[in-house]
């Protein structure tokens, strides 16, 4: 393929390679979102509010009340 193209035409080749593959995962990640975002719409502050519960309190991330702090444990 080299002989074919060139060395300047296979770098083009494997860069735009690259840029496609690039485009691809965008719009993977772009599709996966949307479809998230559709079938698990977030929860509303207003929703939080009504029912008594705050954002922590309904949240299901695995840190739930971590806090970053400055100093070195010792």
């Amino acid at each position: 393929m080299l002989a074919k193209f060139g060395f300047l035409g296979m770098a083009i080749l494997v860069l735009g390679g690259l840029v496609v593959m690039t485009l691809a995962g965008w719009l993977l990640v772009l599709a996966v979102s949307l479809y998230r975002r559709w079938r698990y719409p977030p929860r509303s502050a207003e929703l939080g509010e009504r029912s008594g519960e705050t954002f922590e309190e309904t949240s299901q991330d695995s840190l739930g009340g971590f806090t970053w702090t400055t100093d070195d444990p010792r």
